[in-house]
């Protein structure tokens, strides 16, 4: 769980299922990573300590990505050096040592559901949902039968296998559930919506994180004692709250001192970006060439996206994009649906 709406659902979707079966306590997995909404923590911790399940809640010493700082990349969250003035305390039932060798947030996410488990045989239940992003939808609609005639799941690894059983639901098959069976949900969506916030845009996650930085516009107006333990521990949390546009982190035009999108994108990684993580941001972006790239690339120089999530993300969107402009696709594509019709082209 990361105690967003979608890992709601599943978690008590897969209750009922665990209660059916005679199957509790159900195991469920939390990866604290104290960057986190106050709301969130209260839920999570209304969760752990629930009687019908058995909590795997992580609070341990990892490295993790500050998007919101060029100097300091990284915060060692956890770490005893800044005990007192961690954003949250850690809880009594928690686990506090890194059971694994990995030391980065991904890796750990991937690699700490096998600690929670003694089976050869372990369904990981995860809330991923295609109408989140086109690569999630491409990851899902395109894989491969992986599990008794099913493609929303990942090859097994090890002894576990993660799964996406509500992969298919709408925001507002989400919020049906919830307010259908009036299950209990993270608060922050209530403020975010009071704040006019678009469904589609309220989001629950590790506030440093790349693909969350617009929060810290509303961290001060929701949480503000909270926004005040981020100011003390996270190096850049004022700064960026001030600087940025929260609708949008690159201009919307050319500055004019820049000839081009790419000219300015190489002068900010010459000027933000520390020299060691240089080559790592040109090698990510071989072959990727157009405008649209280059808009891109600078928002992951100015949001110091390290690990890449930003310009994954953004693989599906451009593709479709370049091949709704390409003739070639477009006449292949037409013919493929022509011969599926039992016609054919003019051409």
């Amino acid at each position: 769980m990361s105690g967003g709406k979608d890992s709601t659902v599943l978690f008590h979707l897969a209750l009922m299922v665990a209660q059916e079966r005679e199957r509790l306590p159900l195991k469920v997995f939390w990866l604290d990573q104290e960057a986190e909404w106050q709301a969130t923590v209260d839920y999570m911790t209304g969760i752990m300590h629930r009687n019908d399940v058995k909590p795997y809640w992580f609070q341990i010493p990892f490295d993790f990505t500050n998007s919101l700082s060029p100097v300091a990349n990284f915060i060692h969250v956890w770490g005893q050096e800044k005990e007192d003035l961690w954003v949250h305390k850690k809880d009594p039932i928690s686990i506090k040592e890194n059971p694994s060798k990995y030391n980065r947030f991904h890796d750990l996410v991937n690699e700490l559901p096998r600690c929670c488990t003694d089976s050869n045989n372990c369904a990981v239940l995860v809330g991923m949902r295609i109408t989140e992003s086109l690569n999630r939808r491409a990851c899902i609609a395109h894989g491969q039968v992986r599990y008794k005639g099913i493609t929303w799941c990942k090859a097994k690894k090890g002894p576990t296998q993660v799964f996406w059983p509500i992969y298919d639901f709408t925001n507002d098959d989400i919020w049906t559930a919830l307010a259908k069976n009036r299950w209990p949900y993270n608060r922050i969506y209530d403020y975010q919506y009071q704040a006019g916030m678009a469904k589609q845009s309220m989001r629950v996650s590790a506030l440093i994180h790349e693909t969350a930085w617009h929060s810290i516009e509303f961290l001060q107006e929701f949480e503000p004692e909270t926004y005040d333990r981020f100011v003390r521990r996270i190096s850049g949390v004022s700064t960026f709250n001030h600087a940025f546009d929260s609708e949008c982190v690159i201009p919307k035009e050319l500055p004019f001192a820049f000839a081009s999108w790419r000219e300015y994108r190489d002068y900010l990684l010459e000027h933000i970006t520390k020299p060691q993580y240089w080559d790592l941001f040109k090698n990510r972006w071989k072959k990727q060439n157009s405008e649209e790239w280059y808009k891109v690339h600078i928002r992951e120089i100015l949001v110091n996206d390290i690990d890449g999530t930003i310009n994954s993300n953004a693989h599906s969107r451009i593709h479709l994009a370049e091949k709704k402009q390409d003739s070639i696709y477009h006449m292949r594509d037409k013919a493929q649906f022509l011969a599926a019709k039992g016609e054919k082209t003019d051409d």
